[in-house]
């Protein structure tokens, strides 16, 4: 994975937390719901005795008791859980209690790492790279619609506070519907207009939800992970697992697309990124300052192609935000 030994233990001593919460949580459910309620004790201390009866009758092959004992015990449940609703409590208030109900806060599934453990790689990434200071502000909550004008501009058909307006609604959309729908986003336009800032709001509302997502800026992306990957060929465990990310995590966003040096090699790179993730249905934001003729010239046909028809494109327009945030910063 993407971390060191010290790392490792950082996260793991957060499952190690998270179980120890969870079971102090299980416990105090226990003692209030057998202190209300002394059947649901009961029926659980007959279940556990059964277990153990049921172990003695697999090593003599009883079956037919077996299943008897199986047979009661699912009416002992159903009681419990009947005794519960109807003292206000859902049904499942006395089962485990799981931070991540895939793994069960073990961090792996079978013979690989859930993608909670995953996410926690990238998340430990973030912090490094104080990604997740930007979240804490770039995120859905915060963001403005009334840096935009509401007067129209006498070039596009919508104002550019209605053609924000819309792009926010579809990005809002794209992670609502993000695990039955997936699908790519283009936002294209000149720089200052809030694309880099509503890209990091889907990141924000979809790592919220449990996805992977693995933010790159163009130049990084190319120069350093695919350089160190494939150019260069290091070998390294984290130059290979970021390099592997960028095909398997749920969201890859790849910020200012047309900052890098543009080579044969960005273009192979990138046409394989794209299209391997769109073979395997994996979603990708891009943002760009580039508009859709510039895409198009310093890209093969192939690259854009791909992107026109695959892509919702939505063209940024209006003032520049970060210019109109600065000013009304500096006068308050």
């Amino acid at each position: 994975m993407l971390f060191n030994e010290a790392n490792y233990d950082e996260i793991m001593k957060v499952y190690y937390d998270h179980q120890l919460e969870n079971k102090a949580e299980e416990e105090r459910r226990k003692a209030l719901i057998y202190n209300k309620l002394p059947r649901i004790l009961e029926i659980d201390q007959t279940i556990a005795d059964s277990s153990i009866n049921a172990a003695r009758m697999r090593l003599k092959g009883e079956a037919d008791n077996l299943a008897a004992t199986k047979e009661r015990n699912l009416m002992l449940i159903k009681e419990k859980e009947a005794l519960l609703v109807e003292n206000g409590y859902p049904a499942d208030y006395l089962k485990p209690i799981y931070t991540c109900p895939i793994c069960k806060d073990t961090g792996r599934v079978e013979n690989d790492y859930c993608s909670c453990f995953k996410q926690a790689t990238i998340s430990m990434l973030y912090r490094q790279s104080t990604l997740d200071n930007i979240l804490d502000n770039e995120n859905y909550d915060n963001f403005d619609l009334s840096f935009y004008p509401k007067e129209s501009d006498g070039v596009h058909p919508y104002t550019p506070y209605d053609n924000m307006k819309n792009i926010l609604e579809m990005s809002k959309d794209f992670v609502k519907h993000f695990d039955e729908r997936g699908g790519n986003m283009l936002f294209y336009g000149e720089t200052g207009l809030g694309k880099t800032f509503l890209s990091n709001c889907i990141a924000k509302a979809l790592l919220d939800t449990r996805h992977t997502v693995l933010y790159q800026s163009s130049i990084h992306l190319f120069e350093e992970v695919c350089g160190d990957a494939v150019m260069r060929k290091d070998s390294s465990l984290k130059s290979k697992e970021i390099y592997d990310y960028l095909f398997s995590c749920d969201l890859l966003i790849i910020d200012d697309l047309g900052t890098e040096f543009t080579n044969s090699f960005v273009s192979s790179e990138l046409y394989n990124i794209l299209n391997t993730r769109m073979r395997n249905n994996r979603s990708t934001v891009i943002s760009t300052n580039l508009n859709l003729k510039e895409l198009t010239e310093r890209y093969s046909d192939r690259i854009s192609t791909r992107i026109f028809a695959e892509y919702k494109v939505c063209n940024f327009y209006g003032s520049n935000i970060r210019l109109a945030k600065r000013r009304k910063a500096i006068s308050e």
